[in-house]
């Protein structure tokens, strides 16, 4: 599965040759010749019109990233913010740009939200798909649509059905319930696992889930997840009563069985998501947490997971094969006249070489 966005076409060399004098030093990669960065009008996160070419004058960097992207984007935009933090009193005389690659999540609206949410005060542009398909041409962008779109988390609508059965074995079931009531959720995962099942409509039921029937010992309890605990609580509604919204988690709990052994409403401790399935299925972890190498279907804060060196195979690194080039993404840096100076591939390199640079062409 390819990831989707790469540069190409860079003519670089070591050393620049624009005007007189002695030419400044760069830690990143510097255009030869400095090509023209060719100009676009997008829309800011506040719906504001923008155009490049009004800044000029400005030392200008511009990153292609998007905000459901699962890492390298995190990465990029997290190096960003550490530039836009640290330009000290030249900050009036630098412009940063978050340009999307994905038009049909990064609307105007969520554009909005996601920055507000992380802080980020920058624009973050988009705009119509066939405009930004040109942008992408003109600054030699790449795109691949279909790791965009198998990057997407799945809670958005995926909905779970967990059952725990009284000798504590369990099975966990997701599918969309979005629109549901908590009755058709339950009666349409179960029939689609092929459970048989008969189950009274209640907050504590009699009846048969797969092998197992309650008896005057026990009964079924029906749970909710509780997304702020991460635990399951037992609910004080009847399944039919509960509406089924996009974060809506639900568990029929053997009243005899062992609670904590129930599997969680949702993976990755809550704190990613799940990509692929089967063998290949692993966590992609939000900001600030990661996989520990022992487990790929949960996230731990970083630095507080174990540190062996596993002999598994990464299943993410697995699903990108031969594309594993396709994780690396450019940021260029734009001088006061224009045109492309610089440009960082990938996401390993420094923000303070970064930040130096940016200083550099400031200062030129």
């Amino acid at each position: 599965m390819r990831f989707g966005v790469f540069v190409v076409g860079f003519l670089l060399l070591s050393s620049g040759c624009l005007g007189q004098g002695e030419d400044p030093e760069f830690l990143g990669i510097e255009y030869r010749d400095p090509p023209d960065a060719p100009d676009f009008t997008l829309f800011d996160q506040d719906g504001d019109a923008f155009r490049l070419s009004e800044h000029q004058g400005k030392v200008i960097v511009v990153a292609f990233v998007y905000t459901s992207c699962p890492d390298i984007c995190l990465i990029i935009s997290s190096n960003l913010d550490y530039v836009y933090d640290n330009l000290g009193y030249r900050s009036e005389e630098v412009l940063i740009l978050s340009v999307t690659i994905d038009p049909a999540r990064d609307t105007i609206n969520h554009l909005s939200e996601w920055t507000d949410s992380r802080g980020y005060e920058w624009p973050h542009l988009t705009g119509p798909a066939s405009e930004l398909q040109q942008i992408y041409r003109s600054w030699n962008v790449i795109i691949d649509n279909e790791h965009i779109e198998a990057s997407q988390p799945p809670e958005d609508n995926l909905n779970r059905l967990v059952v725990l059965y009284p000798d504590n074995t369990s099975s966990t079931i997701d599918m969309k319930g979005f629109g549901m009531n908590g009755s058709e959720f339950i009666s349409d995962s179960l029939n689609e696992s092929g459970s048989n099942f008969v189950v009274s409509d209640g907050p504590i039921s009699e009846g048969t889930i797969g092998n197992w029937s309650t008896d005057s010992d026990w009964s079924w309890v029906l749970h909710y997840w509780d997304s702020q605990s991460e635990s399951w609580n037992q609910s004080e509604s009847s399944s039919s009563s509960i509406e089924v919204s996009g974060d809506t988690h639900l568990a029929w709990i053997a009243s005899n069985s062992n609670l904590s052994l129930a599997p969680p409403g949702v993976d990755c401790n809550g704190d990613g998501w799940i990509m692929g399935s089967g063998e290949s299925a692993h966590c992609m972890c939000n900001e600030g947490y990661e996989r520990p190498s022992s487990d790929w279907l949960s996230c731990v804060i970083e630095g507080s997971g174990d540190s062996e060196i596993s002999d598994a195979t990464d299943p993410h690194d697995q699903s990108l094969g031969e594309y594993e080039v396709g994780h690396s993404t450019t940021t260029f840096i734009v001088g006061k006249e224009m045109r492309k100076r610089v440009a960082y591939s990938g996401i390993h390199w420094d923000a303070d070489d970064f930040l130096q640079d940016v200083i550099t062409l400031v200062d030129e």
